[in-house]
Formats: structure tokens, C-alpha cells, sequence
């Protein structure tokens, strides 16, 4: 009976030449910038113009500018909870090269199409020390992570919307959370059932309860600093600060969490601005909500942008200079003897020979010592 042999992700056996390679991830790297620029050209830059025109332009751009700048500190705690899951699932690899792929996975979004940014992202993390079985298992746990955060923050909308009598909805996400830290082994088999929904085989490893636990609460912190975003442009436009700013976290919350489970559209276009709408006219008229609507939408995908660019920048510059440390490899990027090599076509490095014949002479010296 032959013994099973774990499994292993496929490698084909030839490899691109480097000049071509090379020229792939050139090409690549002008269709990003080029996704990205024609993203920012497509948003709705008139609402910056309507914002100022409101009231003093001084106190309106000093909003804005906080806005995008909280944008960007939520995302940096996105990643700090996508980082704590890469590093339960295999073995450290260096600041630089987490960033550099987590952003170029981020930000791959924009390019059109899922297949360009998936295979990008793929490469990207193979060839910074992370395998595909890990890279999938990172995305499918952080996945779990995210809508079960998002959902339960957003239900906080839901209270402002509908009044007290769904109360009872945030004392149940509330509860969820809890079982969530007290059992964190249940966002494992989440993310298990995930990648076999994907048809993907299960990662090598499982995080640990502690490092979940450390993941839950900075995408929760997250969410709630990100939301706040959402919370300023409101007061901009004359929303009441107090009455708002519990709705304005979790309608944003609600909004992208919603917009990320609309596959079928590229980050929850028109999705999350219908939600945004519809609950930010509780403390705004119907104009200036739709106007706080896209204006989050400009204010995300500008702090997305800039955070994304100067993070892979500093990571370029010092990987550049930082010479790469001995480390331990990812267990999928290393090869494997027992399925390289056969023990039947090895050679004896040194071959046995047979005995060269006796001369004459070594014949009749030998009979006469006798």
C-alpha cells in the first residue's frame, strides 16, 4: 500500500525567459496606473466645487482634507488585519514585500476584468515569497473577516433608519462578534468553506485564535475609523454632527459591505451610493445626501490611490536597498524530493566495478604459494 502524499501546487516544468517576464510586469504596471488614472478621471469632481460653494471655503477644505486622510488611516488598519492573517498562514516575509503585495492586490481592483489583476496579484506574491494556496487562504479568511464586521458596524444604520424597535439587530451582531472572540476557530472553517465553494484545497496551516482575535478587531477599527470619512463630508453639508455620526459609520459600512457581496459590478458601483443615499437622508435632504454620496466615493478612491502609490514606492526603494535576509521559505515554493526524484533512477555516484581479470603471472604466484 503506497503512502499519500500531501498536496502540492502544480508548477509547470518550463519558465518564461526573464527579459519577457520582465516585459510582462512593465506592461502590467502601465495598465495599472493607466486603470487607476482613468478611475480618478471618471469620478465626479463637480461635487468638490458644490461643497465649497456651500459655506466658508476654508472650514469645507479643511473637512475634506480630514475626510481623505482618515480614509486613508482606515485603510492602513485593512491592512495591518489582512498582514496578521498572511503571517498565521506561513512564515514571515519581510514589511516591504507584505505591502508590496497587499497593495498591488488592492489596487488591482481598478484594472478591468477580474482574470489581469488576479493573475498580476498572483505573480506579484510569488514572487515575494507568498504561494497561491496561501495567498487564496489569506483572502478567503480576511473575506470572512471583512463582511462579518461590516455587517454587524452597519447595522448600526439600520437603528437610525428604522428607529429603536430593531435594536435588537445590534445586540445580535454584537453577540455574533463575541462568539467570534471567544471561538475564532469558527472564522477558520468560514474560510475553509470558502475555498472548497472555490474549489481550492484548504491552506497548510490554520490562524490561531490569537492572531484572529488581533485581525477581528483591527478590521472592526477599521470600519469605524474609515466610516468617519463619511461622517465629515455629512457635517460639510449641514448634517447635525451628534445625530449623524453614528449613522454616517454604519451607513458606510453597510454600503461597501453590501457593494462588495454585488459581484457583478466593479466595487459595488451605484450599490453602495443607493444605500449611502437612502440612509444619509435621515439627517440631509435628498440633494445634498446624493452629493455626500459621491463625494465619499471620490474622497475613497483618492485615499486608496495615494496611500497605494506612496506605500509601494517606499517599499520599492527600500527592498531596492535592503539586501533580502535568510529566511524561512514558504513550504509551496520549495521543491519537494520525494516528487522531484525517483529513488529507482538515481545514479551510484560512485558505481561498483567489477574485478579486472588476473594476469598469468598473479596466477602461477598465487597456485605456488599454495
Amino acid at each position: 500500500m503506497t503512502e499519500s502524499r500531501p498536496w502540492r501546487p502544480w508548477r509547470p516544468s518550463w519558465r518564461l525567459p526573464r527579459a519577457l517576464v520582465r516585459a510582462l510586469i512593465a506592461a502590467f504596471a502601465l495598465v495599472l496606473v493607466g486603470a487607476v488614472a482613468a478611475a480618478l478621471a471618471g469620478q465626479d469632481w463637480s461635487v468638490v466645487s458644490v461643497m465649497l460653494a456651500r459655506s466658508d471655503g476654508g472650514r469645507i477644505g479643511l473637512l475634506l482634507a480630514g475626510a481623505l486622510l482618515i480614509s486613508m488611516a482606515g485603510l492602513g488598519f485593512g491592512y495591518l488585519a489582512w498582514r496578521a492573517v498572511l503571517f498565521e498562514l506561513g512564515p514571515r516575509v519581510g514589511e516591504p514585500r507584505v505591502a508590496r503585495v497587499f497593495f498591488v492586490t488592492f489596487l488591482s481592483k481598478y484594472v478591468p476584468g477580474k482574470v489581469p489583476g488576479l493573475i498580476a496579484a498572483t505573480k506579484v506574491a510569488t514572487a515575494n515569497g507568498v504561494g497561491l494556496g496561501r495567498l487564496m487562504g489569506t483572502a478567503a479568511l480576511s473575506m470572512s473577516l471583512v463582511l462579518l464586521t461590516g455587517l454587524t458596524i452597519g447595522l448600526l444604520a439600520g437603528v437610525h433608519m428604522l428607529g429603536t424597535q430593531v435594536a435588537w439587530l445590534v445586540a445580535v451582531a454584537a453577540v455574533l462578534i463575541v462568539v467570534v472572540l471567544v471561538r475564532p476557530q469558527l472564522v477558520n472553517h468560514g474560510a475553509q468553506l470558502v475555498l472548497r465553494v472555490l474549489r481550492r484545497p484548504d491552506p497548510a496551516r490554520s490562524a490561531s485564535p490569537r492572531g484572529i482575535r488581533f485581525a477581528v478587531v483591527a478590521q472592526a477599527v477599521s470600519w469605524l475609523v474609515t466610516g468617519l470619512h463619511l461622517w465629515l463630508l455629512a457635517v460639510a453639508m449641514g448634517a447635525d454632527p451628534l445625530r449623524s455620526l453614528g449613522l454616517c459609520v454604519g451607513a458606510f459600512t453597510l454600503a461597501t459591505t453590501v457593494g462588495m457581496l454585488t459581484v457583478v459590478l466593479p466595487d459595488g458601483i451605484g450599490v453602495r451610493e443607493a444605500v449611502l443615499t437612502a440612509a444619509l437622508t435621515v439627517v440631509l435632504p435628498a440633494p445634498a445626501a446624493a452629493v455626500v454620496a459621491v463625494a465619499s466615493r471620490l474622497v475613497s478612491t483618492v485615499g486608496e490611490v495615494a496611500l497605494g502609490a506612496a506605500a509601494l514606492a517606499v517599499a520599492e526603494v527600500v527592498i531596492r536597498r535592503t539586501p533580502a535576509p535568510a529566511s524561512k521559505p514558504d513550504p509551496e515554493l520549495t521543491v519537494d524530493p520525494e516528487l522531484t526524484v525517483d529513488p529507482e533512477l538515481t545514479v551510484d555516484p560512485e558505481p561498483a566495478t567489477e574485478p579486472e581479470p588476473a594476469t598469468v603471472a598473479e596466477s602461477a604466484s598465487a597456485a605456488g604459494e599454495k
